[in-house]
């Protein structure tokens, strides 16, 4: 079904994949029939979202001119855009039944008129199951890059994502750092209070840390109670400002259950990448970095920077 947010117009799209008007004097879609069977046949060719909304965008221009497109999907966070914005716009959600597609906006220079808007919604229609199929598609690669308990990324992202940052920050000349985040004395959490109080501190702990930081940031699950962040274009002082924040956010946390109310606290080691670090080095000066911070008494944010300075003061 294809659902107007911002037009009069309306389509409905039914089980037989029938287009029929909601509404006597409704204008029906004005389409050549090969058109349809073309569009629908491109759309078939690909499962990857940002390819099927580029189908879709050239093949239209043949029926309805628009200037640009923008998808958006806030539950699995996602915004792709295909041209450019303009003045006027039209919005529609895309669903089925049992599955909701997320919305699309159509931007133009100049108003939309009726014939046209019907025949985009005749349109949209050959795009309904192919989004959907993409949209599992996504779905299901993300599901695995992401730890199942937290809903961080897991080893295999980070792996990933992370080799892929530094060399970017490398060849463009920008900043990057990486906080290693420890849960302090988690064991006695789970000997304590029990293993699904546990679970839950690590998930509300990784939700804690999604939250304090930005929408180019992301945290990973390094492994058991420990997490590492990755800051792209930040710098030392940047970085330890987020990790501040991440420490006092986690400490004003308060969980409870029939054995008591618990609160933890978080060491944190922080890492700003070196011309010649790659990424093992980058991860192993922050590990260096925790280490010193659950040495020095836990509860507590400590530099890479402030490591080399405590190494050669044993020196």
């Amino acid at each position: 079904m294809v659902s107007p947010l911002h037009s009069n117009g309306r389509a409905q799209l039914r089980e037989e994949k029938a287009v029929t008007s909601i509404g006597d004097l409704a204008l029906k879609p004005d389409l050549r029939p090969e058109l349809l069977l073309k569009l629908s046949g491109k759309l078939q060719t690909t499962l990857e979202l940002s390819q099927l909304l580029e189908i879709f965008f050239e093949e239209i221009q043949q029926a309805v001119l628009v200037d640009g497109l923008t998808f958006a999907h806030s539950a699995n966070n996602l915004l792709i855009s295909q041209g450019k914005n303009s003045p006027h716009s039209v919005s529609y959600r895309l669903q089925t039944q049992q599955d909701y597609m997320g919305d699309l906006t159509f931007h133009r220079s100049t108003r939309f008129r009726e014939h046209e808007l019907a025949n985009l919604e005749g349109l949209l229609t050959t795009l309904v199951y192919p989004m959907r199929n993409a949209l599992r598609y996504y779905e299901a690669l993300a599901a695995a890059f992401r730890d199942p308990l937290t809903g961080a990324g897991n080893r295999v992202a980070l792996d990933k994502t992370l080799s892929r940052e530094v060399e970017l920050a490398k060849r463009h000349g920008q900043q990057l750092s990486v906080l290693m985040i420890d849960l302090d004395h988690f064991k006695q959490v789970n000997d304590e209070f029990g293993h699904s109080m546990g679970d839950k501190v690590l998930k509300d702990a990784a939700d804690c840390m999604t939250a304090c930081i930005r929408q180019t940031d992301m945290c990973f699950r390094y492994g058991g109670e420990e997490f590492l962040v990755m800051l792209s274009s930040a710098d030392q002082a940047g970085a330890l400002r987020i990790a501040e924040r991440i420490r006092m956010s986690i400490s004003d946390m308060t969980f409870e259950n029939a054995k008591g109310k618990l609160q933890v606290t978080t060491s944190i080691g922080c890492a700003t990448l070196r011309g010649i670090d790659n990424t093992d080095s980058l991860v192993q000066r922050a590990d260096t970095a925790l280490y010193e911070a659950k040495h020095g008494g836990r509860n507590r944010v400590i530099s890479d920077a402030d490591t080399a300075f405590t190494e050669s003061e044993r020196v």
